[in-house]
């Protein structure tokens, strides 16, 4: 799985059982950081519906192939029956028919001599689906017991149960953000959100991010990446503010949509807090300051799980999907993504 926060490659070794009953175990993960260079290859990409990625299909699925070798001989992996690989989302645009992840499997497939599952998100897409978000399938199969899975990576979501049926959806920015405001003053990113911990809330730029239509639109929803880099990162970019001020608004931007949803849902189905339970995951699971105001704003409290489903939780959804897809099995919820029909999205690459 590679995400919008331009981080890496994350890569799990999965054992998996399907059935009446679905487990799951993580043997081995990984991720595999992207250098400079990838990153800006990645972030300066032509974005265009008319454009050939021919090209960029073969860059991506290269490194990937360099990167998924060394980690299974690095874990000494002898058994493959299939590697399941997201690629990087370069648009996605489902009101027009087309979502692009780079990546069509073949370099992979043909460096690895096994099976790759790959495009997953198209089939649900031409079903008339948002082919987001993805990880609804894992929430509903193996996380169904907690009252509410919160991803925070470059874009949150969310999943929960309504009226019997898993919905899901696109809550707002994150991580992106975050990361752009600590990258403006030489940081990776806030560790912990400790820089934000010491802003004050700039009520101008809060008002400001908190003011586009979508965090109004019903669900089945879904934010496009490049719909952040055109609205929310010329706001944060243009204002002059401090920068531990910049950190601390945008943090309160977050945890103010993620508490909206999570707010609601209790209203609407008279859950009490105290036994609301929220599976946090995704890098921004390891902000506690962000983690710390989504309790305050909701009062509920949350306990993170153990670090390898806060980091690989997507990366493990992708290996469900990819199982699912091979037995010919439904690998998206209508109920999430607003398509017509459960389809079994992905293209098998197998060159042997």
């Amino acid at each position: 799985m590679s995400g919008s926060s331009l981080d890496g490659l994350d890569m799990v070794y999965c054992e998996m059982h399907s059935g009446l009953a679905f487990s799951y175990k993580v043997l081995a993960s990984f991720t595999a950081p992207y250098n400079k260079e990838v990153q800006k290859y990645l972030t300066n990409m032509e974005v265009s519906i008319l454009k050939d990625y021919t090209n960029e299909h073969i860059y991506f699925d290269t490194i990937s192939a360099e990167m998924i070798k060394t980690f299974v001989e690095d874990n000494e992996i002898t058994k493959l029956d299939l590697i399941a690989s997201h690629g990087h989302t370069i648009f996605h645009f489902p009101e027009k028919n087309i979502t692009l992840q780079l990546g069509n499997g073949e370099k992979i497939a043909e460096v690895m001599s096994c099976p790759v599952i790959c495009n997953f998100r198209q089939a649900d897409v031409d079903a008339g689906g948002q082919g987001a978000p993805m990880v609804p399938i894992a929430d509903e199969l193996f996380f169904h017991d907690y009252t509410a899975c919160l991803n925070i990576g470059g874009i949150t979501n969310i999943s929960f149960l309504e009226n019997g049926k898993r919905i899901g959806f696109d809550i707002c920015a994150a991580n992106q953000l975050l990361n752009f405001c600590a990258n403006q003053i030489g940081l990776e990113y806030d560790d912990g959100g400790s820089m934000a911990r010491t802003g004050k809330i700039n009520e101008k730029l809060l008002n400001e991010l908190n003011v586009f239509d979508f965090f109004n639109l019903p669900y089945p929803r879904s934010m496009d990446n490049n719909f952040i880099r055109d609205h929310f990162i010329p706001i944060l970019s243009e204002s002059k503010i401090h920068a531990s001020d910049k950190l601390a608004t945008t943090t309160e931007h977050i945890a103010y949509q993620i508490s909206r949803i999570i707010n609601r849902q209790i209203k609407n189905r008279n859950i009490p807090k105290n036994i609301y339970s929220l599976l946090v995951t995704g890098g921004g699971a390891y902000n506690s300051f962000l983690v710390r105001r989504i309790e305050q704003l909701c009062g509920i409290k949350i306990s993170l799980p153990v670090n390898t489903l806060i980091q690989f939780k997507e990366a493990i959804a992708m290996c469900l999907m990819g199982m699912l897809r091979l037995e010919n099995k439904p690998n998206f919820l209508p109920s999430v993504t607003g398509a017509r029909i459960a389809v079994s999205g992905g293209d098998i690459v197998n060159l042997n």
